[in-house]
């Protein structure tokens, strides 16, 4: 059995694939297998994972389904891997080649449920920063006792995970919808005991115009309620709601409130679905204006929240305009 299971779900980005596996194959650490998910790709993908799998038989599986979404491939990667950790690797991102040496030598001498570590932010062949979890680096954690967890990077591809918390708790992706990493993100926190982060960054994610939150269509942004729908629902049937109620209730605010607010008010101030987030806020989280939690937002997201507060939606539209035109 290997210690890491790599799945990448594939579909479109036959221009993307080949680097990213050779990072995969380039790893100094070679206790992995790797499972390529060619979700129905249209493209070439398909006989890009077929020619992979046959040069490395021993190392490279390649699965192929009808289109299902990315939520669909990483739920067949689950199923079929057989690692103790698994690891979600988009198809257009890569990895630095000593990624898994380090985390082998970290889960070697400090075994823990998630393993967090940094990753590298590029556009257009440039880094334009880095993403980290704002937690102790070094230090065996108690999941618990971290509430910054649930603030964090809602991506499935930057931590290691014990594949025991998908499959004793029956945890899976969400099927061709928007937000299906938040679901799963949140729902394994609750379910993990311990976490390491890791200093440094070895996961280079790739920011491309064609992702889902740059996406104009307003419309799909009501999938964060229904992304909450499911989250609430499934704490509160795991009797996990009482001891999380402000920490959900404040990444709510960060990504119903917040993001999904900002996001569709600036296609289009006029959008019904404004008001929808507000009054779902006011229904699930009727507390949310006094959360305990709201002082880690930064001076920026703060004016943002009192602005939105009033119904300043005009005013919110010119922050970010003039946000964009001095390059901020």
């Amino acid at each position: 059995m290997p210690t890491f299971s790599l799945i990448v779900p594939v579909y479109r980005i036959e221009a993307y694939l080949p680097k990213c596996i050779d990072s995969i194959l380039a790893q100094t650490c070679q206790d992995y297998e790797l499972l390529l998910v060619d979700d129905g790709s249209p493209d070439g993908c398909g006989a890009i994972c077929d020619r992979y799998a046959v040069r490395y038989p021993d190392r490279i599986r390649a699965i192929h389904q009808e289109n299902g979404g990315a939520g669909a491939a990483r739920n067949q990667g689950i199923a079929l891997s057989t690692g103790e950790y698994l690891l979600f690797v988009d198809g257009d991102d890569y990895l630095s080649e000593n990624f898994l040496e380090a985390l082998k030598t970290a889960i070697e001498a400090t075994p823990a449920d998630l393993v967090l570590f940094g990753a590298h932010v590029e556009r257009d062949g440039k880094k334009v920063g880095e993403l980290h979890e704002n937690v102790e680096a070094g230090t065996l954690l108690q999941v618990s006792e971290q509430p910054t967890l649930y603030f964090g990077v809602m991506a499935p591809w930057n931590r290691a995970y014990r594949r025991s918390l998908f499959t004793d708790h029956d945890i899976t992706f969400a099927t061709k919808v928007w937000y299906e990493d938040i679901r799963v993100v949140t729902k394994i926190l609750a379910v993990a005991q311990t976490a390491l982060r890791l200093p440094d960054c070895y996961y280079h994610y790739l920011q491309r115009e064609g992702s889902a939150m740059n996406n104009k269509n307003s419309g799909r942004n009501v999938e964060i309620l229904y992304a909450y729908d499911d989250i609430l629902s499934w704490y509160r049937s795991n009797g996990f709601i009482d001891a999380h109620r402000d920490v959900l209730e404040f990444q709510a605010i960060q990504h119903i409130f917040l993001a999904a607010t900002v996001r569709v008010l600036l296609i289009d101030r006029k959008d019904r679905l404004i008001a929808d987030f507000r009054a779902y806020m006011e229904e699930h989280f009727p507390t949310f204006r006094e959360n305990p939690y709201l002082p880690l937002l930064d001076s920026n997201k703060r004016l943002i929240f009192r602005l939105l507060l009033k119904k300043r939606y005009r005013t919110v539209a010119l922050v970010f305009r003039v946000k964009k035109l001095l390059g901020r």
